[in-house]
């Protein structure tokens, strides 16, 4: 029986990861990991990488919108790369913050 847990990992007060997880079993089989941020109180979506449409792809929006595959995660377990991406985005989030501001031309909180 699948079971899905959705939840929130708050980053800042302006920066949160959607988290959910799909297990069968008590293994992952699908997740979706999505950053968002905000910027003078609206939510923007910045980052994706998630299990949906039946393969593993990324969502860099503020490059594009369109998934990116992730063929080189094809051999490790969907709880490796689960792990892997959650870490990359902690670490990470402040940059691909950076990224979108500068890129779509979003205004930063003061």
């Amino acid at each position: 029986m699948k079971r899905t847990k959705i939840f929130l990992i708050p980053l800042s007060d302006k920066d949160l990861i959607d988290v959910r997880l799909t297990t069968e079993k008590k293994e992952i089989v699908g997740f979706v990991l999505y950053y968002r941020a905000k910027f003078e109180d609206v939510w923007y979506q910045i980052y994706r990488v998630d299990t949906s449409h039946g393969y593993l792809h990324e969502q860099r929006f503020w490059i594009t919108p369109e998934p990116i595959a992730l063929p080189k995660f094809a051999d490790f377990s969907l709880k490796y790369v689960f792990d892997f991406y959650l870490r990359r985005i902690k670490e990470g989030y402040q940059r691909y913050r950076q990224c979108y501001r500068e890129r779509m031309g979003v205004r930063n909180d003061i």
